[in-house]
């Protein structure tokens, strides 16, 4: 009864103050205007974070007993906010706010907050400062499109309580629910479109608290270390992912980290296509898949949810080099870029992407290959593994280890382009994955006589590997072909010809942004065609359906796409064109005309 008391009073307060901020903002000027390194298009109100920050403290007082960790996030969230709210006043340099966060952060330690499981000293402090600024940055930074970072925060906070609840931590519990009662009452106003931002004040305060509460919640409270470690950092995922993506592609651009922008992972994908509220809604449902799998931890076994965790981490990394080919900036701004950032002297970052960029793909199936051996044991072996076929897997995993990558290498997987993968490329990954199985089994038989080995346990690792290998290649182009359908505000074009030509023309214009079209159909004389569908675009009917077509369907272009037509059947077809006010242009072998 406590836990909805405390969450409907901060939901009630939070929900009651913020009309009354966004009057005193206004009245006193405390507004964000529009500016071109930020999202949003119309003066909104600020100092959304002073109600949140009140939601929060008030019902703390009331169903908290307060205690010195209490005290410690209280004292050192409260700094934090004090900070945050003179950076909306009056603006404040990066580093003095980042001096500011640290010394908020050591307040924090100082009431001994900690991850406690880590005995080494020098190396928990250090952690635990650098994870206190990294989520405050990470939440401030995740302000940027409207209801974003409050939406996560209550998502992080609803998973902190279950969580800490499941676990007996009633505080914690406590201290989770009504910072998300905090939120969410703050996000009835600041969800699209916004009536009002929050602020530094809001954000770093957001980000400081849940932190502290994640730290409470886990450390001294776990005796795994990892365990410790990736509860935390699965529910806080969305931020971390976002923090760690707009750094690394700033840095890469030659851009300041510090510095605002239209380059985070939101705004990537509504230039792909989203709408701000469905770009929003993605964000919050990959913020609650990284819950559960952290919520899994309380209740399976830990290796089996790390598995999970991991393919959770490697899909977010390949989600994040999808929206990383995501064009932002001009030439010109590029260009710009890389003066200002004197480009004369290529940092290591940049030499690493450019040019050993496929390191990231062997050390990718590395991952994939330890998790396929492991859990083939686990599903051979009903998910016990004794100690002795445990010692089995780990000898014989470095020889697959070797097997796998130099197979790989040797039918080129790491040659080609993964946006650009066909069924040949399949086809190399059945050889590379067989292969490397057969190589391995014939080592241990040959070294060892394959004494006390399964052979269950290869075939599942053989087909698991072919599944794991595969789809992280083939992801990116799904995400691809996912967002090609959501592109809007192209002009409308028929493809005259639903042969080869067609649909390499097809293929063009899906993926080539430039060209600004959208194929709503196909035309082809050959009544065996009609109905049927070319990469899910349909035939509508013979050339007599042009008329109707253009009526019904708003064509304002005519793509032919029928190199071997013969003149007269062209010029018929121009004339049509012509008589219906269609534009039209012709295919010829490979070139336009």
């Amino acid at each position: 009864m406590n836990y909805f008391l405390a969450f409907v009073s901060a939901l009630i307060l939070s929900l009651s103050l913020t009309p009354i901020i966004i009057r005193i903002a206004y009245k006193f000027g405390c507004v964000a205007k529009p500016h071109q390194l930020r999202w949003h298009k119309n003066t909104t109100a600020l100092l959304g974070g002073v109600g949140i920050y009140i939601a929060f403290l008030i019902p703390v007082f009331f169903f908290i007993k307060i205690d010195k960790n209490i005290i410690g996030l209280l004292i050192g969230s409260s700094v934090i906010f004090l900070i945050g709210l003179v950076d909306d006043i009056i603006h404040i340099k990066p580093q003095l706010k980042l001096i500011g966060q640290i010394l908020a952060s050591c307040i924090v330690l100082a009431f001994g907050i900690n991850f406690e499981i880590i005995p080494i000293r020098w190396i928990v402090l250090p952690l635990t400062i650098f994870w206190i600024v990294g989520i405050t940055n990470a939440f401030n930074l995740l302000d940027n499109m409207d209801g974003l970072s409050c939406g996560v925060a209550f998502i992080s906070c609803a998973f902190l309580f279950v969580y800490s609840l499941l676990s007996g931590m009633h505080a914690v519990a406590l201290l989770s629910i009504i910072l998300a009662g905090a939120s969410l009452g703050f996000l009835r106003y600041n969800f699209y479109p916004a009536k009002i931002f929050m602020g530094d004040c809001g954000s770093q305060f957001l980000g400081m608290a849940i932190a502290v509460i994640a730290i409470i919640g886990t450390a001294g409270h776990i005796s795994n270390l990892i365990v410790t470690l990736a509860i935390p950092v699965l529910i806080l995922g969305v931020p971390i992912f976002d923090t760690t993506f707009v750094a690394f592609m700033r840095r890469l651009k030659g851009r300041p980290v510090s510095r605002g922008g239209k380059d985070h992972a939101s705004h990537r994908l509504v230039l792909l296509g989203l709408s701000e509220r469905k770009t929003v809604l993605l964000l919050y449902l990959l913020s609650i898949l990284f819950g559960l799998i952290a919520l899994l931890y309380a209740r399976i076994d830990i290796i089996i949810v790390s598995i999970l965790a991991a393919l959770a981490i490697i899909v977010l990394f390949f989600f994040g080099v999808f929206l990383g080919e995501t064009k932002i900036y001009s030439d010109k701004e590029i260009e710009s870029l890389r003066k200002n950032h004197s480009q004369k002297r290529k940092t290591v970052l940049n030499t690493i992407f450019l040019h050993k960029r496929r390191v990231a793909e062997v050390i990718i199936d590395l991952v994939l290959v330890c998790i396929s051996y492991y859990t083939a044991y686990l599903l051979r072996f009903e998910g016990k593994i004794s100690s002795a076929n445990f010692s089995l897997m780990i000898n014989s995993l470095p020889w697959l280890i070797v097997a796998r990558l130099g197979c790989f290498y040797y039918f080129g997987l790491y040659q080609g382009i993964w946006r650009y993968i066909g069924i040949k490329d399949l086809v190399a990954i059945f050889k590379a994955v067989s292969t490397s199985s057969i190589l391995t089994i014939l080592f241990l038989t040959f070294f060892f006589r394959f004494q006390e080995y399964s052979r269950v346990v290869f075939i599942i690792d053989w087909i698991l590997m072919l599944f794991l290998a595969s789809g992280a290649r083939i992801l990116i182009r799904v995400l691809r072909e996912s967002f090609i359908s959501l592109r809007s505000g192209e002009k409308k074009v028929l493809i005259f010809g639903a042969g080869d030509a067609g649909e390499m023309v097809l293929r063009e214009i899906r993926y080539n942004k430039k060209l600004n079209c959208h194929p709503v159909g196909f035309l082809d004389d050959n009544p065996k065609k009609i109905g049927r569908r070319i990469h899910g675009v349909p035939v509508l009917g013979r050339r007599d359906k042009l008329a109707q077509l253009v009526r019904d369907k708003g064509v304002e272009e005519i793509i032919i796409a029928i190199p071997s037509a013969k003149q007269e059947t062209l010029e018929s077809l121009f004339q049509e064109c012509q008589k219906y006010g269609v534009k039209y242009k012709r295919m010829k072998g490979i070139l336009w005309e």
